[in-house]
């Protein structure tokens, strides 16, 4: 694990971390909504359920991407976390926009991908001190 420092590298890093927070928050939506719409196929799920589904779903993405992006990393992973889940703070507000669905799952998303981030970095901050 890297440490962020003055030298020449860090530049190469931080735009490391931008490529994996933008492929990771775009392909952990598509899969997870992937699987979602699949059971909802297979399933014959009524539609009123999507919205459940959606709000796992970034709850869900919201967590592998602060996992998968602060993996370099060994300091400051709180604000790194955050950082990192921008991107999917961005599209669930655009998303609700967008759709105009119930204020209730905004606020539910916008918590729970908070929450993930925290959790995330309590995770790796948890790691780093043993």
């Amino acid at each position: 694990m890297r440490k962020i420092t003055s030298s020449g590298n860090t530049r190469a890093l931080l735009i490391k971390f931008a490529v994996k927070i933008a492929l990771s928050t775009v392909f952990s939506i598509f899969l997870l909504s992937s699987v979602c719409s699949f059971i909802v196929l297979k399933l014959d799920i009524d539609l009123n359920v999507l919205q459940y589904l959606g709000t796992g779903v970034c709850i869900a993405s919201a967590f592998l991407i602060s996992f998968i992006s602060t993996t370099e990393f060994k300091n400051n992973f709180l604000v790194l976390a955050m950082i990192s889940v921008l991107p999917l703070l961005v599209y669930t507000v655009v998303n609700f926009c967008v759709n105009k669905t119930d204020t209730v799952f905004i606020i539910v998303k916008l918590a729970g991908v908070i929450l993930c981030a925290l959790a995330v970095s309590l995770i790796r901050s948890g790691k780093k001190s043993r």
